[in-house]
């Protein structure tokens, strides 16, 4: 018996990008549910279990803090989250308690990778 994939959730408005490390994710055996908007970011939380959570800084309706605390405010659970930026105001990372992880775009896919092992349980 296998233990089931971990659910990532991706969320990335571009439109190459965010295939693109759905479709790296699914090779690396994760489960990878892509969201476009922090407003389909809130449906995949309220509907299902996410073991972490990919995070673009801005998204079309949202930037990552307006997602964290429209989550917070609801009560939801929030998962770890590893950002994925291109720029990072100092103390960002203090004042987000979900925040685990920072990857500055552009990355290596050995990046994501490294975070993966570092963030995701073990199976």
């Amino acid at each position: 018996m296998t233990d089931a994939p971990a659910t990532v959730l991706l969320v990335e408005d571009s439109q190459d990008l965010g295939p693109l490390l759905q479709e790296t994710l699914e090779e690396w055996n994760h489960r990878a549910v892509l969201a476009r908007t922090g407003a389909e970011a809130m449906e995949v939380l309220a509907r299902e279990p996410v073991s972490l959570m990919l995070l673009d800084h801005e998204l079309p309706d949202m930037v990552a803090p307006e997602l964290l605390e429209a989550l917070r405010s609801q009560s939801r659970p929030i998962p770890p989250v590893v950002l994925m930026t291109a720029r990072l105001r100092p103390g960002t990372e203090e004042t987000w308690p979900e925040l685990v992880d920072v990857l500055r775009k552009p990355f290596e896919l050995a990046d994501l990778a490294a975070v993966l092992r570092r963030r995701l349980p073990s199976r």
